[in-house]
């Protein structure tokens, strides 16, 4: 099945050009859960959560419900990498051999090898090129990773529990970024913390106190979070942290000192405006963005929102009744090197792409009587000129376009009655 997002509608009247939104598929299909390997639709999905980008462009996406890792190839190819579909569990293994639990986040490093935040097996696992599983940090499987007790199936351990390897506790962890070739950040959520894990399995808690809530500013364990989720590093090494429940944005320095960014712990809402007048209902996932800033996913809003590196925050797409951009749940995004945009619309059961930056132009080709239009482009992608004829969008006299440069151009004639609506699609997989 073919999908495609309306990228602009050009209305040749004085040659002039008006703009539209983008937002199309990349792999999945809208409402449609379940567990399928295959090409941008034709894979299925359940509820898809973290997602992170190599260099060459692979997504990499935890698909919670289904308990498995997967990939995303450049052109819409899905793939699973480990875990087995629908069975959860507590394994480590090669491939459909591993088992996961619920895993909400994930990061990639350099080298290509995957950290997992396993969220119902409250560890951090780790994915090899070669699909090989192994834990981390955290105690795979036993129950006395939860905190608390919820009765004689369950054991309790103190809170906030640092340690090498099976001897660290976490309590739901659910965000995860990589730092250097040292260390990760992950927020474990339940026991409301930041906590650092060197890639060898050292846990330390850096910032909040176990079982602690609240949103106080301060350093390391004077701070306060309200289930912090998705977190990213600035190219100010800072860290940024999604505090859900707190509705805002906090940033952590290197030396651990804890500040309010963006938001108001005592107002939610999804509001544009400065950094500390904007207003979030329950952002799950912050990822840096190339020209600066960041992109926010707001779950309970339906939102996804842009944070300048100037401190303004604006809305990008959000649930709209009959709107081509409306999300379900956005839990986590991830940007290419362009600022466009893959976010995982987790109730919508498919990962799909904003495109941020869309400038267009259109003249007549000098010397004769044909029009060219000149478009940014993804690289890979195909695009297709149609034109209006009689109420009905139909492709013009030129076969799809593909992309191999970050702009691209067609040249066609010139209506005989000088003046007519033509767009530009950008075709789905």
């Amino acid at each position: 099945m073919k999908a495609y997002a309306l990228l602009w509608i050009a209305c040749l009247t004085a040659s002039s050009l008006c703009g539209a939104d983008a937002i199309a598929p990349v792999a999945g299909t809208i409402d449609e859960s379940g567990h399928l390997n295959g090409t941008g639709t034709a894979a299925r999905f359940s509820d898809p959560t973290g997602l992170a980008r190599d260099a060459a462009g692979n997504l990499y996406v935890c698909d919670a419900r289904n308990h498995v890792i997967r990939k995303i190839a450049p052109g819409g190819i899905a793939t699973t990498i480990a875990g087995q579909a629908g069975v959860s569990g507590a394994v480590n293994g090669t491939g459909s051999v591993a088992r996961f639990c619920f895993p909400s986040d994930i990061a990639v490093a350099p080298n290509g090898t995957l950290y997992v935040a396993d969220t119902g097996n409250h560890c951090i696992r780790q994915i090899t090129t070669a699909g090989v599983v192994t834990t981390l940090a955290g105690d795979l499987g036993s129950a006395d990773d939860i905190d608390v007790s919820y009765g004689s199936t369950y054991t309790t351990v103190a809170v906030d529990l640092d340690g090498t390897g099976s001897a660290a506790r976490f309590h739901s962890p659910s965000g995860i970024t990589y730092v250097s070739s040292c260390f990760l950040y992950v927020s474990d959520t339940g026991n409301q913390l930041i906590r650092k894990v060197t890639l060898a399995g050292v846990t330390t808690t850096v910032a909040g106190k176990a079982g602690e809530w609240g949103a106080a500013d301060g350093a390391g364990t004077n701070a306060r979070f309200s289930a912090p989720m998705g977190i990213c590093m600035g190219t100010d090494g800072n860290l940024y942290i999604a505090d859900s429940m707190n509705h805002t944005i906090r940033c952590m320095t290197p030396q651990f000192v804890v500040s309010t960014y963006a938001g108001n712990a005592l107002e939610a809402a999804c509001k544009s405006g400065s950094r500390l007048s904007a207003r979030f209902s329950e952002p799950t996932d912050i990822a840096p963005h190339p020209g600066g800033g960041f992109i926010i996913c707001d779950s309970f809003g339906n939102a996804v929102f842009r944070l300048t590196a100037e401190g303004n925050v604006s809305l990008l797409a959000q649930d709209e009744a009959s709107s081509p951009s409306a999300l379900a749940n956005p839990n986590s995004a991830v940007c290419d090197s362009y600022g466009n945009i893959y976010v995982s619309d987790t109730f919508h059961q498919q990962v799909r792409l904003i495109i941020e930056k869309f400038q267009s132009t259109i003249q007549k080709a000098n010397g004769t009587n044909q029009l060219t239009i000149t478009w940014d482009s993804i690289i890979g992608r195909s695009y297709q000129l149609q034109e209006l004829t009689n109420q009905t969008w139909v492709n013009a006299n030129i076969a799809p376009i593909v992309a191999t440069q970050a702009q691209t151009s067609v040249t066609f004639p010139m209506p005989q009655q000088k003046s007519g609506i033509y767009r530009i699609m950008l075709l789905g997989f």
